[in-house]
């Protein structure tokens, strides 16, 4: 009611947002990031916004956190990491370029532009077999 806002985490696992100390908008603007609550979802509340009309421009807004702040795991793959990259299905064949990621709730989704149609495939492990950040690629099982 004082200009708190709920903040969706795309950590896997979600609670890894709380590690996370410097926070920005798109636009590169720094932003001041307290987390109230953090037991079902996270409630932040963000300094110098104190009124409900004041949050209401922050709604469906992204923040951002520096990239060598998440480098810290030599195992994970970002998003930024996979854009761009090949993906070859598991009999070698190069299905094209993932142009894009998106979470849409039960699975983050990437998107692959071909010739024809996009191909989207969900981020689980079932569909992935390996990532091969040197070379760009993205090895999945995928018909």
């Amino acid at each position: 009611m004082k200009g708190e806002i709920n903040v969706i985490s795309y950590c896997n696992p979600p609670k890894n947002i709380l590690a996370f100390t410097k926070f920005f908008f798109e636009n590169h603007d720094p932003i001041k990031i307290k987390f109230i609550s953090t037991s079902k979802s996270f409630i932040a509340k963000i300094e110098n916004i104190d009124s409900i009309d004041d949050v209401k421009e922050l709604v469906n807004k992204e923040i951002f956190v520096l990239e060598e702040d998440m480098r810290q795991d030599d195992d994970a793959i970002y998003w930024n990491d996979l854009i761009g990259c090949e993906v070859i299905d598991q009999n070698s064949r190069s299905l094209g370029k993932i142009y894009k990621l998106e979470n849409h709730g039960a699975s983050d989704l990437i998107f692959i532009k071909t010739d024809q149609e996009d191909i989207i495939i969900p981020l689980e492990d079932q569909f992935l077999s390996k990532f091969e950040l040197e070379e760009n690629i993205l090895n999945v099982n995928w018909e």
